[in-house]
């Protein structure tokens, strides 16, 4: 009598592959439920380390050469007016502004001598956030020049999520005063053609913020992330102080910061359970 081979084992009976279908299906459907927030959470950690990190770069870059970096994307179109591209948040919060001679002087004095319009389309290429691809010599700065420049009521209105304080102005007694009227703040792309990107540089490429969720594609969408300078006006005297601000993203919101990533990071963990 033939002994049974140890290695041989029966076939699962119906019920059980049926119990074993069930458990795979509702392991799936649990995925699947919280895939959505979990790339979500990805992307917004991602961003929130990116920004944190312009930042520092920026700032050491100052404190270093006395310059910041040069040749950013200036997220107008070759028209002039606010790029199509730009997501509907960011749009929303920015205006087509022209510099006086005073203020080209003063961001020129940290750095700021040129920038590259999205209205230059590589020959044969399609329209992405590199729409001012690699290369790309840009403009000048000069008097009567256009830039890019925040509205400061709407993003007053959406919460403030730069953080932005060089409108205000202390007072003696601790509270703050409204100085708008001399300040505004000038919003610009990190892209392929800043000085301060490639091998060896503060960053080794210009990073693309990618959104938290699919309602922006960069195939269609400017998606670089951004830097925020001020111009700030002496009404004693009329002279303007350029200033590094801050860095930040780009998403359906509009520019927003590392803190503001991380915020929305804890609400879709709290979405989740």
């Amino acid at each position: 009598m033939s002994r049974p081979n140890p290695t041989d084992r029966p076939a699962l009976t119906l019920m059980e592959l049926v119990v074993v279908i069930a458990i795979l299906a509702l392991l799936g459907g649990l995925v699947i439920s919280i895939l959505p927030n979990l790339l979500k959470r990805t992307h917004l950690a991602k961003c929130s380390d990116t920004i944190a990190a312009l930042n520092a770069a920026w700032m050491r870059a100052y404190a270093l050469n006395v310059r910041y970096p040069d040749g950013y994307d200036s997220l107008l179109a070759a028209s002039g007016s606010v790029d199509t591209r730009l997501t509907s948040g960011l749009t929303a919060q920015l205006t087509t502004g022209n510099l006086s001679a005073t203020d080209v002087t003063a961001l020129r004095s940290v750095g700021i001598t040129r920038v590259v319009d999205l209205g230059v389309v590589p020959v044969g290429g399609s329209v992405t956030y590199d729409s001012a691809p690699l290369g790309s010599a840009g403009r000048a700065l000069a008097a009567g020049g256009s830039v890019a420049q925040l509205n400061l009521t709407a993003h007053l209105a959406a919460g403030n999520p730069l953080g932005l304080k060089r409108h205000l102005v202390r007072q003696a007694d601790g509270t703050f005063a409204d100085n708008s009227a001399n300040v505004r703040y000038l919003v610009f792309g990190i892209g392929p053609n800043c000085t301060g990107v490639g091998a060896g540089k503060l960053i080794q490429e210009a990073p693309v913020h990618f959104a938290g969720d699919d309602s922006i594609n960069p195939s269609t969408t400017y998606q670089r992330y951004l830097v925020i300078f001020s111009l700030t006006t002496n009404p004693a005297d009329s002279t303007v102080l350029a200033a590094f601000e801050a860095a930040a993203g780009n998403d359906t919101t509009g520019p927003s910061s590392a803190e503001g990533h991380i915020r929305q990071f804890h609400d879709a963990t709290n979405t989740e359970g």
